[in-house]
């Protein structure tokens, strides 16, 4: 997955979330708590660290669930960002998956460089000894020398 398309969905729960403080549907203190969880998810997700905007938006989703719960949130604006959550957690969800076939393709690639290597290794040592068999003029190594007769 894009980076920029992850960042474009924490953009969209950014926007879900400007702007609340103040607001009626959301305390001052909610607000700046989910404000400062999406930070930290966008911060994550644009330094490539999936892992850690996964669970910077764990941390998003328990904040908005403990938000509602005690009334710090109104239903619509909770829904609002959970919806947001959702599609954030889409994206991490295929940049995780991009991210596991890009090693998968990488491990793949050093194998098949690892075998060209050893298959090269191999035909320049049986090239060697063949050299090393013309320049003895074909006697082998349990050929003692010239028959007497």
């Amino acid at each position: 997955m894009n980076r920029h398309a992850v960042s474009c969905a924490v953009l969209a729960a950014i926007a879900v979330l400007s702007g609340c403080a103040g607001s009626p549907d959301l305390t001052d203190g909610a607000a700046a708590r989910l404000q400062a969880d999406v930070r930290t998810v966008t911060q994550s997700s644009q330094d490539g660290d999936i892992p850690g905007a996964r669970a910077a938006l764990d941390t998003l989703t328990r904040h908005v669930t403990s938000a509602r719960a005690d009334g710090d949130i109104s239903t619509g604006r909770s829904s609002q960002i959970k919806a947001s959550i959702d599609l954030i957690s889409a994206d991490l969800a295929t940049a995780e998956q991009q991210d596991r076939t890009l090693a998968a393709t990488q491990r793949a690639a050093a194998a098949r460089a690892a075998a060209t290597k050893a298959a090269v290794q191999a035909a320049a040592a049986k090239a060697a000894a063949d050299a090393a068999q013309n320049r003895d003029g074909g006697r082998s190594k349990h050929h003692k020398g010239p028959k007497n007769g």
